[in-house]
């Protein structure tokens, strides 16, 4: 009874709407930090084509799993993740410019999907972006061949790696080369845990 008539009716309603109405609104979903953790733009042409080798790999550092409907990639590459794809809790997801080549070499059960296939991983380097649904950058990797970045993954074998999650994903010196020939795709990398963070 807003308006003290002893009725609760239509008016102490539109009083409401009135005072309260532009106020009243949901919270903002708020979105876990997921990381890039695996780049391999440059495959070693003992491996195959660029087209079927590329990939690009994302970690979720929470303890559980992540839906990844309405997030995407950009800039770099172009990926709309859908209702089906999901990360699952310390675990991975590879993103490949050809999954059929790629799925030789992950693991059975492997969380995957296939960017648009006209685009490749630029093999002097560029910024891959990762979107959250709130379209807010979540992520941001900007790789290099050169300028501290080290140069084994630029076509002599190996992915470039991040080293750590207690790194910063977008420094240079949080990232190295794989030890495996064509990178660790869904799966923990090589060089993972082996750093020292502060």
């Amino acid at each position: 009874d807003l308006n003290e008539d002893l009725a609760v009716d239509l008016h102490d309603l539109l009083m409401l709407l009135i005072h309260y109405g532009d106020s009243c609104s949901g919270e903002a979903a708020i979105y876990p930090t997921l990381h890039i953790s695996e780049i391999h733009y440059n495959p070693n042409s003992g491996q195959g084509n660029d087209s079927d080798w590329e990939f690009l790999e994302l970690y979720n550092p929470m303890d559980v799993p992540v839906p990844l409907d309405g997030w995407r990639l950009s800039n770099a590459v172009t990926y709309q993740f859908d209702a089906d794809d999901t990360i699952p809790a310390y675990g991975f997801f590879a993103v490949a410019r050809n999954l059929d080549s790629l799925v030789l070499m992950m693991p059975d059960g492997a969380h995957s999907a296939q960017w648009n296939s006209g685009e490749s991983l630029n093999n002097t380097g560029e910024t891959i972006e990762l979107w959250s649904p709130d379209d807010i950058i979540n992520q941001s990797v900007a790789y290099e061949d050169n300028d501290g970045w080290v140069a084994q993954p630029d076509g002599q074998g190996p992915s470039l790696e991040w080293i750590d999650p207690g790194l910063d994903n977008g420094a240079v010196d949080s990232w190295t080369y794989s030890l495996v020939f064509g990178g660790t795709p869904g799966v923990a990398n090589s060089m993972w845990g082996l750093s020292d963070p502060e």
